[in-house]
C-alpha cells in the first residue's frame, strides 16, 4: 500500500468509529419485565384477620365463631334471658325460639293479670249493687261464700253445719249480703269463675316462663359442650339432630296444661 493510502485509511477510520459510537447511542432496548419495579401501596386502615387454624377461617355466610366457649356464659346468659345464650353461642335461629317463648310467656302473665283484675272489680261491684255488700275490709273467703249461700244468716245456719270450723259472720252492717235474685247470684259466680280462671292462666304464664328458662340453660350447655369439644356444626346449624323437644302449650280454658315430649335416636 502507497503512502496516499495509508493517509486516507488512517483520516477515514476515526470517522467510521465516531458513526458507529453515534448509532449505537440512539438505540433504546425496552426493560425486561422481570427486572420492573415493584410498587407497593399500603392503606393504613387495611384490616388482614389472622386465624391460628384452619377451623378459625370465617364460614360462607361469614361467622366467625369465637375462639373460646364458655359453658357457664351460657347457662347464665339463658337464665337471665331465654335466647341469649343461644346467641352467644351463635345459633340465633334457636335463640329466636327461646325468646319468642319469653316474650308470649311475659305478655299472657300481664293480659291474665290486667283480666283477672277487671274481673275481680266487676264482681265486687256486682255484690255490692245486688246482695247489699259493703265494700272494704273483705277478704277471699268472704266473696267465695257470696257464690254459695244466698244471705249471712243462711251461711251461719248452714254453713256450720257443712264445716263447722268456719267462723259465723257477726250480725253487723260490715257482714251483711242478701242477694235480690237466683239469677243475679248466678251471674256474679260466672263473673268470679272468670277473674278465677284469669288468675289461674296467669300462674300458668308464670310457670312456662320459668319452665322456658330451665329448657334454655339446658339446651345452651348441650350447644356449648357439643361446640366446646368438637367445634364441627359450628357454622352450621350446631345442633344435635338426634335429640328432639316437642312442646305443647294451652294456657286457655278452665283447666290449662302443657306438654313437652323428649325424644333421641339411637
Amino acid at each position: 500500500m502507497n503512502k496516499t493510502g495509508r493517509m486516507f485509511i488512517i483520516i477515514l477510520l476515526p470517522l467510521i468509529i465516531f458513526a458507529a459510537a453515534d448509532c449505537c447511542a440512539d438505540i433504546n432496548l425496552p426493560a425486561s419485565p422481570l427486572f420492573q419495579p415493584i410498587e407497593l401501596a399500603a392503606e393504613p386502615n387495611l384490616d388482614i384477620p389472622i386465624y391460628d387454624t384452619p377451623s378459625d377461617e370465617p364460614a360462607a355466610g361469614g361467622y366467625v365463631a369465637p375462639k373460646s366457649i364458655s359453658k357457664t356464659k351460657a347457662v347464665f346468659y339463658s337464665l337471665l334471658l331465654p335466647g341469649a345464650g343461644h346467641y352467644y353461642l351463635g345459633e340465633n335461629g334457636r335463640g329466636e325460639v327461646f325468646t319468642g317463648a319469653e316474650i308470649v310467656s311475659w305478655a299472657g302473665i300481664a293480659a291474665f293479670q290486667i283480666y283477672g283484675n277487671w274481673k275481680e272489680d266487676d264482681y265486687v261491684r256486682f255484690a255490692e249493687e245486688h246482695a247489699g255488700v259493703s265494700s272494704g275490709g273483705k277478704d277471699e273467703d268472704f266473696y267465695k261464700n257470696l257464690t254459695f249461700y244466698d244471705s249471712r244468716e243462711d251461711y251461719n245456719t248452714a254453713g256450720r253445719i257443712i264445716d263447722p270450723g268456719d267462723p259465723y259472720y257477726p250480725n253487723t252492717r260490715a257482714y251483711y249480703w242478701q242477694w235480690d235474685s237466683d239469677e243475679s247470684q248466678s251471674h256474679y259466680r260466672d263473673i268470679r269463675n272468670q277473674s278465677e280462671t284469669a288468675f289461674r292462666n296467669r300462674d300458668f304464664m308464670i310457670g312456662l316462663a320459668v319452665f322456658n328458662r330451665i329448657i334454655a340453660g339446658i339446651d345452651a350447655f348441650r350447644l356449648a359442650r357439643k361446640i366446646a369439644n368438637t367445634r364441627v356444626d359450628q357454622f352450621g346449624g350446631g345442633t344435635d339432630e338426634r335429640v328432639k323437644f316437642d312442646l305443647k302449650v294451652n294456657p286457655f280454658g278452665d283447666n290449662p296444661k302443657f306438654e313437652i315430649k323428649l325424644s333421641r335416636k339411637f
